[in-house]
């Protein structure tokens, strides 16, 4: 965090948990809505309508804030730059996404995206990963929480539709600051509720500052963009991950035909180049575990092929043609390597039917 000072003690587990879902919009909570207030004067109409598992964070000053549901804050949290601590003990500053390259990340930070063209920024980064393997280094950083997360991970709002509301001092009721109008300080809570139901869609964390629908033809233009924003959160959470991770899919594959027979790889102009090298490795399993499964040229190129392929008879096709050789000579070989894997915990074929 930048010139920022450190946090006296560790916030409760509740409170961060439910903070993090306020600011991704992807459900962390077992249950519950996470609500932030701008302003005071609205944590009394905010109380009617919270249920028992809700979280209220705002302003440490409210008269209400004995209520168990409330989690007191004390600060700004609107302009780049603002910071606020939470609960008194944990201080998050907020960024804009479009300085992102340039930021010296000290602790916890938030990066927003403020306006179309750090949505634009975002895209275009996610693009230079999936077609260089080059990522903002900044992204990696276990400090870092992204704004809006659960847009680009497939979250369904239609199902649990308020995982979080933003309350402007205006007294809005919105999906995120930029997010889509969920109604006014007054409404019932089943009025909130079926409005988010019917806001559901894939631009609806930045319906205020980008056209939902040309959102939504961009992301479809990437169906990938899921998995790169996966591997951002996986990646920062993990603490012996190389500094320039090389993943299959981003800058190219071990298998050369999944790169739909390209001679050589695009070139790339990241928006902030590095001059760091990336790290080779293959690195893959839940980050929370810290699982990781080395392995050989060989054996990563099995389950790549399994992965991409989600059939063992495909896989050892796909595979014997990488290695020209015959099918009968790597069989054995990519059913084993599924099997290593499921021992792990990993089915790699079933885990590319479960997200088809």
């Amino acid at each position: 965090m930048q010139g920022s000072s450190t946090t006296t003690s560790r916030p409760g587990h509740r409170t961060t948990t439910a903070f993090e879902q306020y600011v991704s919009g992807r459900r962390a909570l077992l249950d519950g809505t996470a609500f932030f207030l701008e302003s005071v004067a609205h944590a009394e109409a905010v109380l009617q309508i919270a249920e028992p598992a809700d979280v209220i964070f705002a302003p440490s000053h409210t008269a209400q804030q004995e209520d168990p549901r409330m989690v007191g804050y004390l600060g700004g949290f609107r302009r780049p730059g603002d910071m606020i601590a939470v609960d008194g003990r944990l201080a998050v500053e907020l960024q804009d996404y479009v300085a992102t390259p340039f930021l010296s990340i000290g602790g916890p930070t938030v990066i927003r995206q403020r306006s179309a063209e750090g949505v634009a920024a975002f895209l275009s980064d996610a693009d230079t990963a999936r077609e260089c393997g080059i990522f903002v280094d900044q992204l990696l950083d276990r400090h870092v929480l992204l704004d809006a997360r659960a847009l680009f991970v497939g979250a369904d709002p239609a199902r649990d539709a308020l995982v979080r509301v933003h309350v402007s001092a205006a007294g809005e009721y919105r999906d995120g600051v930029d997010g889509f109008p969920l109604g006014r300080v007054g409404d019932e809570r089943a009025d909130i509720e079926a409005s988010a139901a019917v806001g559901a869609g894939p631009g609806r964390a930045f319906a205020r500052i980008v056209d939902p629908a040309m959102l939504a033809a961009d992301l479809d233009d990437r169906p990938w963009i899921g998995r790169y924003a996966a591997l951002l959160e996986l990646l920062r959470r993990w603490d012996d991950a190389p500094r320039r991770p090389i993943v299959s899919g981003f800058g190219g594959h071990l298998v050369r035909a999944l790169d739909h027979g390209a001679a050589s790889p695009p070139s790339c102009l990241p928006r902030h180049p590095s001059s760091s090298p990336p790290t080779r490795g293959v690195l893959t399993g839940r980050p929370r575990e810290r699982q990781t499964l080395p392995l050989d040229s060989g054996t990563a190129r099995a389950a790549e092929c399994l992965i991409a392929t989600a059939d063992e008879s495909a896989a050892s096709a796909l595979l014997a043609s990488e290695l020209d050789t015959g099918v009968g000579s790597v069989a054995q070989m990519v059913h084993d390597v599924r099997d290593g894997f499921a021992a792990a915990g990993l089915d790699l074929v079933q885990r590319r039917r479960d997200a088809a």
